[in-house]
């Protein structure tokens, strides 16, 4: 949405195709593949207009642009997103697959995709005789950049919520599990809380919709975030939103100032229930700021989604077992348990630790049918929502793979586990087929 809003704000025509089907859970592989055949059919003529095609790779969707690419030789085609940055940083991006991808962003991909199309080829910053690796690094000013162009697309396909974003990067960015600077870059940055209010009136009068989620690392590290609340207080917005924090950074005075500005919701990002692993994984914080910052959003009415990571390099089947029974006694609404995703800093100190084709992981996939589709690469078991999305479906095999202290099958199973023993209150997690 922002790259589009970019372009046209420049003059270009730009017309925004997703790959996104309803009530995909009941599907079978034969009816997704046909339907992935009209969508790529679909994308092959609406291409015709156009010279240039961007596609935003997620995890495990890399072979999916590669398919794109093969069927539009008459486009330039761009891929961009956590993905390649994930593995451009871990030295594990095989450029020499990607010859029918002519450019791979790294930097913001509204500045990336704007500078290849007015021909600025000093960002390139590596390339083959086929693709060019460009980075022309992250906005600077982010209350230059328009407004979403939400109208692109069929809202009626989403959730409900629209987007906002109050800063980018993470104003800690220490977390040794968290790949979050491949996404926002390393330097924090925020926006001016008067520009977020009046994209909220903005977005209620255009799309008629009040309810939002506030796409940053935690809404808690904005340093203008009681000046936003205020505004959205005095200006009388009828608009309610949700977003992430750390655990450290809340007040009762705060949790009741967002509370009355439309915060219905709050993510928090607790990992372990163990201090010595949130230590290792330099979370900075330790279980009793967690199990206080829980009250204190509870005590002003907000709900609580609690964030779970199975399988940290340090952890062990004894300290993940201890983690699953404490989460029960917290007084929170949902959970949401991920498994291991090997940082890319790790991937990077280990390179040998899996013998993964990354550009062959297929994961374009909806969830029911997951579990036999990562057998095909080790990659595939790394997706950290893997397990919740695979559900009550487990492959049947895992490759021999260690990570620390535990087994690839035995963070699974844990995984798997925490999932069944607070499984009425795990938080659904969304369907892969994405483009």
């Amino acid at each position: 949405g922002y790259t589009s809003a970019i372009l046209e704000e420049k003059g270009y025509d730009t017309k925004i195709i997703d790959f996104l089907i309803s009530n995909i859970e009941e599907i079978t592989e034969e009816e997704y593949l046909k339907m992935k055949e009209k969508f790529m059919n679909t994308l092959v003529l609406e291409a015709m207009s156009y010279k240039y095609v961007y596609i935003n790779c997620e995890y495990g969707l890399l072979k999916t642009c590669i398919e794109i690419a093969k069927l539009l030789k008459d486009n330039i085609i761009i891929v961009g997103g956590t993905f390649t940055n994930y593995l451009y940083a871990a030295k594990q991006l095989n450029v020499e697959s990607l010859k029918d991808i002519n450019y791979i962003s790294l930097g913001d991909p509204e500045k990336d995709v704007l500078n290849i199309i007015e021909g600025k080829n000093n960002y390139i910053v590596e390339k083959t005789e086929s693709t060019y690796l460009y980075n022309s690094g992250m906005i600077d000013k982010l209350d230059d950049v328009p407004y979403p162009n939400w109208s692109k697309y069929d809202l009626s396909k989403y959730d409900g919520k629209l987007y906002l974003v109050a800063s980018k990067s993470c104003s800690y960015n220490k977390c040794k599990f968290c790949d979050e600077r491949l996404i926002w870059g390393n330097r924090f940055r925020i926006r001016d809380y008067k520009k977020i209010v009046d994209e909220i009136k903005y977005d209620i009068e255009k799309y008629g919709i009040n309810d939002f989620f506030f796409w940053d690392a935690s809404i808690t590290a904005y340093p203008y975030i009681k000046e936003l609340c205020n505004m959205i207080i005095e200006e009388n917005i009828n608009c309610k939103w949700t977003a992430l924090i750390r655990a450290d950074e809340i007040s009762d005075e705060l949790a009741k100032l967002m509370k009355k500005a439309g915060c219905y919701s709050i993510e928090i990002g607790i990992e372990s229930l163990n201090d010595k692993i949130l230590d290792k994984m330099q979370k900075g914080e330790k279980v009793d700021t967690i199990i206080k910052a829980i009250d204190i959003l509870k005590s002003n009415d907000i709900v609580v989604e609690g964030s779970f990571l199975i399988g940290y390099y340090e952890d062990t089947k004894d300290s993940i077992i201890k983690t699953i029974e404490k989460s029960k006694t917290l007084n929170i609404d949902f959970y949401r348990w991920h498994n291991l995703e090997l940082a890319a800093e790790y991937l990077l100190q280990n390179p040998h630790i899996v013998d993964a084709k990354w550009e062959k992981v297929d994961l374009n996939y909806p969830n029911q049918l997951l579990s036999k589709k990562i057998i095909n690469d080790v990659g595939g078991y790394f997706d950290m929502h893997i397990v919740s999305k695979m559900g009550k479906s487990i492959p049947e095999k895992y490759p021999d793979v260690k990570v620390g202290n535990l087994s690839l099958k035995e963070i699974h199973n844990l995984t798997r586990k925490a999932i069944e023993e607070t499984e009425e209150l795990v938080t659904e997690e969304g369907h892969n087929p994405y483009i």
